[in-house]
């Protein structure tokens, strides 16, 4: 390891119940989002389901950033259609 590298950040894995007091979204939605592509998808540890908590903040930053910008060029954030629509992520 060089000095410039900086040493990985934790990470920690958020239960189904945190994701949804994190998110406010419902369950049923969070695992539709999944399923559209447009939330971050689970890890599958042993019986049970984590999230990266870096993979939700970051959904919840996108979503902030597309409230910003809609708000910038006069749309509506969390509106109908194609402008309301939360950014995908990348598989």
């Amino acid at each position: 390891m060089t000095t410039n590298d900086a040493p990985p950040t934790p990470s920690r894995l958020l239960r189904m119940s945190q994701v949804v007091d994190r998110t406010g979204l419902p369950k049923s939605t969070v695992y539709s989002r999944i399923s559209d592509g447009s939330f971050p998808k689970q890890l599958h540890i042993g019986c049970s389901v984590r999230w990266l908590e870096s993979e939700v903040e970051e959904w919840i930053q996108l979503q902030v950033r597309a409230r910003d910008q809609a708000l910038e060029t006069g749309g509506t954030a969390g509106g109908i259609g194609d402008a309301g629509d939360p950014p995908r992520l990348a598989a």
